[in-house]
């Protein structure tokens, strides 16, 4: 058990430096999320991402406070409801996300290029059952 823990913390941890670089250093993998989350969800309060993302609202407000600065998201109040603030992605953003969702893609076929279909069967079952447990 040893074993596989050490070997699945350095696999994360190597992932991540490697989709660091996929990601030029230009976007946080949590910025890649919010768009994410507002790409396939639409307009979302900051307390709404808080909880879809399971981060604090601090968290939140520092990460879109760096997305609007790159002009890949908005705020916008309702229109209903003055009160409530709604982060909207921008066509820039959306043009970002994609950008680097193909990125992402790319990267994830070459990483698994040496493994055959069925290796990679049977991690998506090893993975499911490991998410289960």
């Amino acid at each position: 058990m040893y074993e596989m823990e050490a070997l699945m913390r350095h696999v994360y941890r190597k992932l991540r430096q490697e989709m660091n670089l996929v990601y030029d250093n230009e976007m946080s993998r949590n910025e890649f999320f919010i768009l994410k989350t507002l790409y396939e969800h639409g307009p979302k309060k900051s307390s709404d991402l808080s909880k879809m993302l399971n981060v604090s609202a601090s968290h939140i407000t520092a990460i879109t406070d760096s997305l609007i600065e790159k002009k890949w998201i908005d705020r916008i109040r309702s229109v209903h409801d003055r009160r409530i603030v709604d982060i909207h992605l921008t066509e820039e953003g959306k043009n970002t996300l994609l950008l680097f969702e193909k990125k992402k893609t790319d990267f994830l076929l070459n990483k698994f290029n040496e493994f055959s279909e069925e290796d990679i069967k049977n991690f998506i079952i090893l993975f499911n059952k490991l998410l289960k447990a």
